[in-house]
Parts: structure tokens; C-alpha cells; sequence
């Protein structure tokens, strides 16, 4: 049995605890794992969504995990559907903040956008 069923699905990947998506089904990392297409399985059917949110989330994954990643978000979309990445600023200037959102890797453990992916 699906979780959710309902007209207009629009989904916010690894959500983080602030809400500012209302009307949207936030998400985290551990209950709907990128990588994993049996947790999308259990939540929503093929063609299903109408929007994906996703937000400083690519830049964590490698360039062959981001094609793996693509591929299970296009097969739950509905044809007329589409998926927003957003990515961090390469211009704002700030070591520490650059460290943090570099390609490839979360930067440290314990800061709040580290992924559970890269850490196990």
C-alpha cells in the first residue's frame, strides 16, 4: 500500500527541519533515500509527482550517483512534471562556507548539510 495518494504531488528532498514548503511533502535522506529506489517505491507510484524539490543536494553526490539519482526521480514524475536543483554560490567568497558545499563531498560531519550518504 502507498503512503501517499493524492492529485498534486510535490515532494522536497532532504527537507532539513525548516518547513517552507507548505503544501509539499518534506522529506528526509532517511526516509526517502535518493539512492535507494524501493523507499520512492514504497511512498509513491511511477508517474505519480508532479514536482521535485531538491535543494543542495546534488553537489553531495558524485557525477555517476547525480545520473543514478536523475534517472529514479524521472521515473516517479509525471510526464508533464519537473524537479528544481538548487545549488550552492561559487561566488560567495567564504572558505568556510566553500569547504562545506565543495563537489563531491559534504564537508564536515557534524554540520547540518553533511549527507548520510558519504558518511556510512
Amino acid at each position: 500500500m502507498l503512503v501517499t495518494k493524492q492529485d498534486e504531488i510535490k515532494v522536497v528532498v532532504d527537507a532539513g527541519a525548516l518547513n517552507n514548503n507548505p503544501g509539499w511533502i518534506q522529506t528526509q535522506e532517511d526516509e526517502l533515500n535518493l539512492l535507494d529506489k524501493t523507499t520512492w517505491e514504497s511512498r509513491f507510484d511511477n508517474n505519480s509527482i508532479s514536482a521535485i524539490l531538491a535543494e543542495h543536494v546534488w553537489e553531495r553526490l558524485t557525477y555517476e550517483e547525480g545520473v543514478d539519482v536523475a534517472k529514479v526521480c524521472y521515473k516517479f514524475l509525471k510526464p508533464s512534471g519537473h524537479i528544481r536543483c538548487g545549488f550552492p554560490d561559487v561566488f560567495f567568497q567564504d572558505d568556510t562556507y566553500q569547504n562545506i558545499v565543495k563537489v563531491g563531498g559534504p564537508g564536515p560531519k557534524g554540520h547540518p548539510a553533511a549527507s548520510l550518504i558519504h558518511q556510512l
